[in-house]
């Protein structure tokens, strides 16, 4: 039986260059991506790993990286995704959801949904979607307006992935 993908999620905000702060984080071994994000964060980073002390460790040096100026950490307890899904340079739209009652309701009508991708139960009363399509337009349309139609869903937070432009 394959081992289940260890993955935590670092919500950071950045003050200055964006483009030298990822660079920064790219260095770091176990962060796999870094993507820019519109919304309440600057960025979302994804870690290879959902060990509370392993992740407590990482985004220690996170916070050391300069232009970081607050991180907050999710750790996933679950995952679930669609295998078909693996368009990698189509606009990305993560959504933090608010869950009432059970996850696995609102678990099995997120996964039904065109553009998703997959999906991580953080502790807490979240869910942390990401959908990948065509357009920014498209995703939202599609996918993430839809999900304030899913019974149990309380509250959500839509961040938009984009690309920095300017080298610092």
């Amino acid at each position: 039986m394959p081992k289940p993908e260890q993955t935590s999620w670092v919500f950071a905000n950045v003050k200055g260059g964006i483009t030298r702060t990822i660079s920064q984080l790219q260095k770091i071994n176990s962060v796999v991506t870094v993507i820019p994000v519109t919304g309440r964060f600057d960025l979302v980073i994804k870690l290879r790993t959902n060990e509370p002390r392993k992740a407590f460790n990482i985004v220690e040096k996170i916070r050391k990286i300069k232009g970081i100026t607050s991180t907050q950490t999710g750790i996933s307890l679950q995952r679930i995704s669609n295998a078909k899904k693996d368009e990698s340079e189509d606009p990305i739209a993560f959504a933090l959801v608010k869950v009432k009652g059970a996850f696995k309701n609102v678990l099995q009508k997120i996964k039904t949904f065109p553009n998703f991708v997959e999906a991580h139960v953080i502790p807490g009363e979240y869910v942390f979607a990401t959908f990948h399509g065509y357009s920014p337009e498209e995703l939202l349309e599609t996918s993430v307006e839809k999900l304030g139609n899913i019974n149990g869903i309380t509250a959500m937070e839509t961040l938009v992935a984009w690309t920095p432009t300017s080298p610092y």
